[in-house]
C-alpha cells in the first residue's frame, strides 16, 4: 500500500527529530531558560484518619510515571525530578490525596480519608490514559492483584464476574487449554466474536500466555468511544493488559508461590456390573416381551458377584472412570520480581514458573514467564523505555487427545476386563483406555513467544503539553508440535485353556487410531512488527482542558509453517529420518504468507470546568484482506458527558458526591473470514489426469466463486450511562444501556446450484444483527471503628441479540414458528415434547403404542410406553397433519452461551487478616444433556450412569426424568427436543481467599517488608438445577472443569 511509505516516514521523522528537539530544549543558545536537571528526595509516612499505618499505598509524582509504594510501616521515600512536585497518594478504600512538595519537605505524614477513590484513578484506554472521572467512554477495570489471586494459568478464567460486559463460557480444565471463551457484551456477529487483545499498547493476541503476577491492570473497552482507536479490530470490544513497571525508591524484591490440588467439579457415577446387567435385561424384556434369550439372565446376574470372587478374570468387575482417571492432580506456581529505581532509571523485572498436571499422567502443562521493563530519563524532557515479555511453554497430552479417552472411559462396560489379575489390560466397546495411557505415544507442543518494545518520547518545552513519541515492537512467535503414535495394545483372554492365555491385539479406539506407528511433526512461526508514531497535546487554559492525540500505526507480519508425517515405522524411535522409506508413507505440507495493516488514529477531548465533557475519536484503517479500492475504511466515534455534581445548583445536595451522565455513538469494524476472497483461489490435486507419455500429473481447481466486493463488518454502537457515588464515597452506582447494529456479516447464500456449475457460491456481506443490553454496578465500602474494613461490589451484565437478516432457506423463512430471523442468534430449534407415553396409552396392552390404541400421529419408529411424545404443531399446509417432521420444529431454548453474567465480590480486612470472595453466576442459557449420563446404552451397549438409572421410566416410575431402558438409542427418543434441554443457569463460588499478614514488627526482624500466608479455593461450590454435571460443561466428553484448593505465601524485602 502507498500508505506504508507514509507511515514509515512519520515513524522515522519522530525517531530522527527527537534528538534534535532534545538539543533544542537544552541548548542555551536556543533557549534562554533551559530547564535545570535537579532532583530531591521526599520521605514520609502514609496513615489512615486514625493514625494507623497504610502499607502498600501508592505515591505518584503527578504528571509522570515516577511512583513508589509505602512499606509495612507506612513509610516511603521517593526521588522527585525538578524543583517542586505534586504527589498523588492513593490506597484501596480511601480517597486520593494530592500533596504539594518541595525540597524543603521532610518526614511528611499523609493521612487518607476512607472512601472510594476510583473516580480519581487513572485508567488505561486506547493509546493512552484518562482519569476515570473525566472519561466519556465505557471502560471496566480490573486490578492485577485480583487476577494474581486466582489459581489459573491465564486471566481468561478470572475476568467474568469482576467486570461488567464480560460474558464467558468455560472450555474445560485440560492443562494448557483451560482458557475460557470471552465475549464482550455478548455475541454480536455470526463470524469472529473474539475481542481484540492489546498488551502494553500493542495489539497482541496472547491473553493465554501473560503471567497474572506481572499484570498491573486490565481495562475492558466496550462502547464506540472506547474502541474507536482500534478501528476494524474493535467491534467485538478490546481487552487492554498493562504490565507492571518500575517505581522510584530502593529495590523491593518480591517472592511467592502456591501449591494446589485439582479435582473435577463433577464426576459422573457410572453403573456397577450388577446394575448394568439389570438395565440390559430390563431393556431386552421391554423390547421382547416373553423373550428367552437375554444377554444376561436373572440367574446369571444373581450369581455374578459370587462367580467374580471365585474367578475375577472370567467374571470381571471394572470401574474405568475411577481406575483410569486421576481424581486429584497438583498445580503449582512460583514467582520472583524486583522493582525500584532512581531519578534516571526505573526498572521492573520478573520471573515465574507455572506447572499444572492433568487427570491423565501424560497430560500436563508448564510455562516459564520472564519480563523486564525499563524507563530511562535521558534528560528532563526525553524519556526512553524498553519492555521485554516472554513465555516458554510446554504442553503435553496423551496420544490422540483426551476427548476419545473420556469417551472410552464412560463407555467401558463394568463387566468387561479393564485389567486382568496378571496386570494385563483388556478392552470394551472398541476402546482400550489403559492401552492409551500406557502407550509410548504422546502429543507435545513447545511454544516460544516474545513481546518486545522500545519507545522514545520527547516533550517539546516550547509548546506546553506537546510531546512526540515513537515506538517499535517486534514479536516473534513459534511452536514445534510433535505427535508420536504407537499402536494401542490390549489383550484378549482365552478361557478354554488352563491356565488362561492372553494374546495381544490392537485397539483402533473406535476407528480413531491407526494400528501402525507414525510420527507427525509441525513447525510454525509468525513474526509481527509494529511501528507507532504519537503526537500528543495536553494542556489547560483556565477552566478549559484540552487533549489531542494522533497516532500512525503500521503492523506487518510474516508467517511460515511446515508439517511432515511418516507412517509405518519399523523401529520405535521417534525421528523422521528413521521412518518408512516408502514414499507412499510420506505426507508433507507447508506454506508461508505475509500481512499488513495501516491505521491513523485520532482522539480529541475537551472539558469545561470539569462539568461538560466532549470527545471525538476515530481511525482510518487499511487492511490487506480486501480488494484494491475496498481496503480503507473510516470509523469515527463521538461522546459527551455531564458531571452534574459539579454544577452550582448541586452544592446543597450533600448525600451525592459525584453524578455524571454520559453517552456515545460511533462505528467500529471487524475482519470477516479469511483474506483474499476477492481473488479466485486455486487448489492442487494429485494424479488428476494423464499428460504426454501417459504419466499422471497434478491438476488444479477452483472450489468457490471470488467476490471482489467483500469487505469488513461494521458495528454502529450507542451507549448511555449514569455514574454516581454517595455518602462520602461509601456507595457507588453505575448503569449502562447499550445498542449495536452489526452489518456486513459474511454469509454463504442458501441456494442450491446445479452440480454442473462446478463452484460454490461466494460469501456475501449480507448479515445484519441487532444487540442490546444493560450493565449495572453497585458497590459499598465501609471502615468500622474497630478497624474492620469491608467492601461489597455487585455487577450484572445482560446482553442479547436479534437476527435482522440472514440467508435462510425458504422453508424456514416463510414459517413464523421456524424462522431464524427475529430471534436470538443460535437459538435452539427442535420438537416440543409432551412428556412420556404411559402404560395407560397402551390400551391393548401389547407393549406398542399405535393406531390400535387410538394414537394416530406418526412419530419415529415403533413407540412404547416410556418413549417421548411430541406435539403435532403443523404440516405443509400450516395445520397439524398427523406426522412429526420438520414442520413441527419450534424454538425450544437459548444458546449455550449465557445472556446474563453477574458477580458479587466481597472483601474484608482486619488486624492482618484478609478475606475475599467472588460469587459468579450466569443465566439465560441451555445445554443438551442427551448422552452417556442420561440415556441407556448410548453407544454400542455402553455403560450408563446412576443419574439415568435412578430417574428412568419404569411401569412403577412413570413420572420420570428420562425415557425407558432400551438396548440401543431409538430414533424417536434421540430427536432434538425440549425434553433434553436443561437450564444451565448457575451461581458459583468462583474464588475465595483467606490470608494473614504477619505484623511488620515481626517480619522486619528477618529483613522482610511483609510476609503473607493464604489459602485459596476456586470453583468450590456450585448452585444449579443440574446435579449430575457442571453447568459450564464443555460436553460430557470434554475435559472436566477443575475445583482447586491451594496454599501459598508471598513476601517482599
Amino acid at each position: 500500500m502507498n500508505s506504508k511509505a507514509c507511515c514509515f516516514k512519520v515513524i522515522l521523522f519522530l525517531l530522527l527529530v527527537s534528538p534534535q528537539l532534545t538539543l533544542l530544549a537544552n541548548d542555551p543558545g536556543k533557549n534562554d531558560n533551559p530547564p535545570a536537571y535537579t532532583a530531591f528526595i521526599v520521605s514520609g509516612k502514609v496513615v489512615d484518619n486514625k493514625g494507623n499505618a497504610l502499607a502498600g499505598a501508592s505515591i505518584l509524582q503527578k504528571g509522570t510515571n515516577n511512583a513508589t509504594t509505602s512499606g509495612a510501616d507506612g513509610s516511603f521515600s521517593i526521588t522527585i525530578q525538578g524543583d517542586a512536585a505534586v504527589l498523588v497518594v492513593s490506597f484501596v478504600g480511601y480517597l486520593n490525596k494530592e500533596v504539594s512538595v518541595t525540597s524543603e519537605a521532610t518526614n511528611l505524614v499523609i493521612d487518607l480519608t476512607p472512601g472510594i477513590s476510583s473516580l480519581e484513578d487513572v485508567i488505561v484506554v486506547g493509546y493512552g490514559t484518562q482519569k476515570r472521572q473525566l472519561t466519556t467512554a465505557s471502560v471496566s477495570n480490573v486490578k492485577g492483584e485480583q487476577l494474581a489471586a486466582v489459581p489459573a494459568a491465564n486471566i481468561s478464567n478470572s475476568l467474568a464476574g469482576r467486570a461488567t460486559g464480560i460474558i464467558s463460557r468455560a472450555n474445560g480444565g485440560r492443562p494448557g487449554a483451560d482458557n475460557s471463551t470471552v465475549y464482550i457484551r455478548g455475541i454480536s456477529t455470526t463470524g469472529n466474536n473474539a475481542p481484540l487483545i492489546v498488551v502494553d499498547g500493542v495489539i497482541r493476541n496472547n491473553i493465554n500466555e501473560v503471567d497474572p503476577n506481572n499484570i498491573e491492570s486490565v481495562s475492558i473497552l466496550k462502547d464506540a468511544a472506547a474502541v474507536a482507536p482500534y478501528g476494524l479490530g474493535g467491534a467485538n470490544g478490546v481487552i487492554l493488559i498493562t504490565t507492571k513497571r518500575g517505581s522510584s525508591g530502593a529495590p523491593v524484591f518480591s517472592v511467592g508461590g502456591y501449591w494446589g490440588d485439582q479435582q473435577p467439579t463433577y464426576v459422573p457415577k457410572m453403573l456397577n456390573a450388577v446394575d448394568y446387567m439389570k438395565l440390559k435385561l430390563e431393556a431386552y424384556l421391554t423390547e421382547n416381551p416373553g423373550g428367552t434369550n437375554p444377554t444376561y439372565s436373572q440367574d446369571y446376574i444373581d450369581s455374578y458377584m459370587d462367580n467374580h470372587r471365585a474367578d475375577p478374570d472370567r467374571y470381571p468387575v471394572s470401574d474405568a472412570l475411577n481406575d483410569v482417571m486421576r481424581k486429584h492432580s497438583p498445580m503449582a506456581q512460583a514467582f520472583f520480581n524486583v522493582r525500584g529505581g532512581g531519578p534516571a532509571v526505573k526498572y521492573y523485572a520478573g520471573l515465574s514458573y507455572f506447572h499444572q498436571e492433568g487427570m491423565f499422567e501424560k497430560a500436563n502443562y508448564e510455562r516459564y514467564n520472564y519480563n523486564v521493563n525499563l524507563d530511562v530519563n535521558i534528560t528532563p524532557t526525553t524519556t526512553a523505555s524498553f519492555s521485554l515479555n516472554g513465555a516458554i511453554q510446554r504442553t503435553m497430552d496423551v496420544d490422540g487427545g483426551t476427548g476419545q479417552l473420556f469417551r472410552g472411559v464412560y463407555k467401558f462396560l463394568p463387566v468387561a476386563p479393564l485389567r486382568f489379575t496378571n496386570g494385563l489390560w483388556g478392552e470394551s466397546s472398541g476402546n482400550a483406555p489403559l492401552g492409551v495411557v500406557n502407550s509410548d505415544g504422546y502429543w507435545r507442543q513447545y511454544t516460544n513467544n516474545i513481546l518486545s518494545t522500545i519507545t522514545l518520547e520527547q516533550k517539546l518545552p516550547f509548546i506546553k503539553g506537546l510531546s512526540l513519541k515513537g515506538s517499535f515492537s517486534y514479536d516473534p512467535y513459534n511452536y514445534f508440535q510433535k505427535q508420536w503414535h504407537q499402536p494401542f495394545i490390549y489383550w484378549t483372554q482365552n478361557t478354554s485353556t488352563t491356565p488362561y492365555t492372553y494374546t495381544p491385539a490392537y485397539s483402533t479406539q473406535e476407528t480413531s487410531a491407526a494400528t501402525f506407528a507414525w510420527l507427525n511433526e509441525q513447525y510454525y512461526q509468525n513474526n509481527t512488527i509494529t511501528w507507532q508514531g504519537y503526537l500528543n497535546y495536553n494542556n489547560s487554559f483556565g477552566l478549559h482542558d484540552v487533549t489531542v492525540l494522533g497516532v500512525a500505526e503500521l503492523r506487518s507480519n510474516k508467517q511460515a509453517d511446515f508439517r511432515a508425517r511418516i507412517n509405518n515405522y519399523a523401529v520405535t524411535i521417534d525421528e523422521l529420518s528413521l521412518g518408512s522409506s516408502n514414499k507412499n508413507d510420506f505426507d508433507i505440507a507447508g506454506g508461508s504468507g505475509t500481512g499488513s495493516q495501516v491505521g491513523y488514529v485520532y482522539r480529541a477531548t475537551y472539558a469545561y470546568d470539569r462539568r461538560y465533557l466532549f470527545e471525538a475519536s476515530g481511525r482510518y484503517d487499511g487492511h490487506y484482506y480486501f480488494a484494491p479500492g475496498k481496503r480503507w475504511v473510516y470509523l469515527p466515534a463521538f461522546s459527551a458527558g455531564w458531571i452534574i455534581s459539579n454544577e452550582k445548583f448541586f452544592d446543597n445536595v450533600n448525600f451525592i458526591d459525584f453524578l455524571k451522565l454520559r453517552a456515545s455513538w460511533g462505528k467500529s469494524g471487524n475482519l470477516t473470514s479469511t483474506g483474499f476472497q476477492f481473488l479466485s483461489s486455486y487448489f492442487l490435486r494429485g494424479n488428476a489426469y494423464a499428460f504426454g507419455d501417459g504419466a499422471l500429473v497434478q491438476g488444479s481447481y477452483v472450489d468457490r466463486e471470488n467476490n471482489p466486493n467483500i469487505t469488513w463488518e461494521v458495528a454502529k454502537k450507542t451507549d448511555f450511562a449514569v455514574e454516581a457515588t454517595f455518602l462520602k464515597g461509601m456507595l457507588r452506582f453505575e448503569a449502562n444501556y447499550f445498542l449495536e447494529r452489526r452489518t456486513g456479516m459474511l454469509l454463504a447464500p442458501q441456494i442450491v446450484v446445479p452440480q454442473e456449475y462446478g463452484l460454490q457460491l461466494s460469501q456475501e456481506n449480507a448479515g445484519i444483527l441487532d444487540s442490546r443490553g444493560i450493565e449495572l454496578i453497585v458497590g459499598v465500602n465501609k471502615r468500622l471503628a474497630n478497624g474492620l474494613q469491608f467492601n461489597i461490589d455487585a455487577n450484572f451484565s445482560y446482553a442479547t441479540n436479534e437476527v435482522v437478516q440472514v440467508f435462510e432457506n425458504a422453508v424456514t423463512r416463510n414459517d413464523p414458528r421456524r424462522s431464524r430471523t427475529g430471534r436470538r442468534l443460535n437459538a435452539v430449534f427442535g420438537y416440543k415434547s409432551l412428556g412420556l407415553f404411559t402404560t395407560a396409552d397402551d390400551k391393548d396392552g401389547n407393549g406398542i403404542i399405535d393406531a390400535a390404541d387410538g394414537y394416530n400421529i406418526q412419530q419415529f419408529g415403533t413407540l412404547r410406553p416410556g418413549d417421548i411424545k411430541y406435539a403435532d404443531i403443523s404440516g405443509p399446509n400450516g395445520v397439524p397433519d398427523g406426522k412429526i417432521d420438520s414442520y413441527d420444529e419450534v424454538e425450544i431454548g437459548h444458546p449455550n452461551v449465557p445472556a446474563i453474567i453477574y458477580g458479587i465480590n466481597v472483601g474484608a480486612t482486619w488486624k492482618g487478616f484478609d478475606l475475599s470472595a467472588l460469587f459468579q453466576g450466569g443465566g439465560m442459557s441451555h445445554i443438551n444433556v442427551y448422552g452417556f449420563m442420561t440415556v441407556a446404552h448410548f453407544n454400542n451397549n455402553s455403560n450408563s450412569s446412576y443419574e439415568y438409572y435412578n430417574n428412568r421410566w419404569t411401569p412403577e416410575n412413570q413420572n420420570s426424568k428420562y425415557p425407558r431402558a432400551y438396548s440401543a438409542p431409538t430414533n424417536n427418543n434421540g430427536q432434538l427436543s425440549d425434553f433434553w434441554l436443561r437450564s444451565s443457569a448457575y451461581l458459583r463460588l468462583k474464588t475465595v481467599t483467606l490470608g494473614y499478614t504477619v505484623p511488620a514488627n515481626i517480619s522486619s526482624k528477618v529483613a522482610m517488608k511483609n510476609l503473607r500466608f493464604y489459602v485459596t479455593g476456586q470453583n468450590l461450590v456450585t448452585f444449579s438445577k443440574l446435579k449430575f454435571t457442571d453447568p459450564e460443561t464443555p460436553g460430557e466428553q470434554g475435559y472436566p472443569i477443575q475445583k482447586v484448593i491451594m496454599v501459598g505465601l508471598s513476601t517482599s524485602f
